[in-house]
């Protein structure tokens, strides 16, 4: 499967340190070397790169890690293919249009004979899983709202709809217009949190360390999210099937817990028994 990376800031920030040891998974220390992409968003303007080489050595990732940009969202993918062939139209993280607002979405996970009913606006150009559920998810929310919903509604509509999507297969996703960044855990995500008082990380992927001390000030805030931690030196948190967190220029705004599993009644008294459902007081 494919691997997730994102960073929100309240203000314009390099990615290129935590990029460095993301991009060594694709195709280096993981066998995600199927394409890579990258979103940058700054004053509500979006950069895209998606490219079909793997990332830890495409000179394109290089140069992009040399210029070091600055963003206050990022939201980058490297991709293992399962579903569609390895070309650019099948790169994340894909890109749409929706309360007049570009959205992007990058996927982490394979969906079975997931092909549902998308508005016109919102049809697929490759033939991936991943895009297939963009578009689905575009259409819904078009749909149900005519203009932007408060957060806590958009959280709760896109919890429903990402557990019905959830029921294909594995459906961990970052989703952001550049202000907002949504995460969505289906079986493994993870995220971290840099303020005040930074201090020393190292890259798990690569012999690289940095003080997050000597460039950032003490007023500054950035969430980091990816499948996996990239670096030692900070905490990261797993988060939960089912769960959503939802970012704001570098401030965690919301979090619906994970969703419990479903129990079902158990009525035969052995069965009860050897799986320790009955507790006797």
């Amino acid at each position: 499967m494919c691997q997730l990376f994102a960073l929100t800031s309240h203000q314009p920030v390099s990615p290129d340190f935590s990029l460095r040891g993301f991009f060594q998974r694709g195709g280096n220390t993981g066998d995600h070397r199927d394409g890579w992409g990258l979103a940058l968003f700054r004053d509500a303007q979006l950069e895209l790169q998606t490219h079909i080489s793997a990332a830890h050595n495409c000179h394109k990732a290089t140069e992009l890690l040399q210029t070091k940009p600055r963003a206050t969202t990022v939201v980058a993918h490297i991709r293992k293919a399962t579903a569609g062939e390895v070309a650019v139209h099948n790169s994340h993280p894909f890109t749409r249009t929706l309360w007049g607002e570009t959205w992007a979405f990058a996927h982490n996970g394979d969906l079975k004979n997931f092909h549902p009913a998308t508005a016109k606006d919102y049809s697929p150009r490759g033939q991936t899983d991943s895009e297939w559920a963009f578009c689905y998810i575009l259409s819904q929310l078009a749909r149900a709202f005519v203009t932007k919903p408060p957060v806590h509604l958009l959280a709760e509509f896109l919890r429903s709809l990402s557990a019905n999507i959830s029921n294909y297969g594995t459906f961990n996703y970052l989703l952001s217009n550049g202000t907002l960044l949504i995460a969505h855990c289906s079986t493994e995500l993870y995220w971290a949190h840099r303020h005040y008082p930074f201090g020393k990380v190292e890259l798990v992927d690569l012999d690289m360390s940095i003080d997050l001390g000597e460039f950032n000030q003490a007023d500054e805030s950035m969430f980091v999210v990816a499948t996996k931690p990239l670096t030692r030196g900070e905490a990261w948190c797993p988060m939960g099937p089912g769960e959503i967190r939802i970012f704001d220029a570098g401030q965690m705004v919301l979090d619906l817990p994970p969703v419990p599993p479903r129990v079902h009644p158990v009525t035969d008294w052995n069965t009860a028994w050897e799986s320790n459902r009955i507790v006797i007081s």
